[in-house]
């Protein structure tokens, strides 16, 4: 998991329900603050075969593809995943090197335009 580790606090506005501004209130899946959304977790699988309940914390859509941050609670590392599917069908898949840093570097920038 380390290869997809990022630092931010994940905040954003990717829900679509209209609250654009950088809100540190977390409890949304959205991470907008707007209060109408369900946490959503997710089961991921450590190196060791361990089950971990992850938050995704934020999403972002980044050349077409949809991308969420998921934070594992253990240690509060963020990770990110590309979504492959749509609503439940999702599935969370470790983006390619290449593709990972330009996803990474594009959520920066989000962050970097929010402050």
């Amino acid at each position: 998991m380390d290869n997809e580790k990022i630092n931010g606090c994940g905040c954003g506005d990717d829900c679509g329900c209209g609250e654009n501004e950088h809100n540190h209130e977390h409890g949304d899946a959205c991470g907008c603050g707007c209060g109408e959304h369900e946490t959503l977790i997710v089961d991921l699988e450590d190196e060791n075969g361990n089950t971990i309940a992850c938050e995704v914390v934020d999403g972002f859509i980044y050349n077409d593809t949809e991308y969420a941050l998921v934070q594992n609670p253990d240690n509060q590392e963020v990770y990110i995943f590309k979504v492959v599917g749509e609503g439940d069908e999702g599935e969370l898949v470790v983006p390619d090197d290449e593709e990972y840093e330009a996803a990474t570097k594009y959520y920066e920038s989000l962050l970097e335009t929010q402050e």
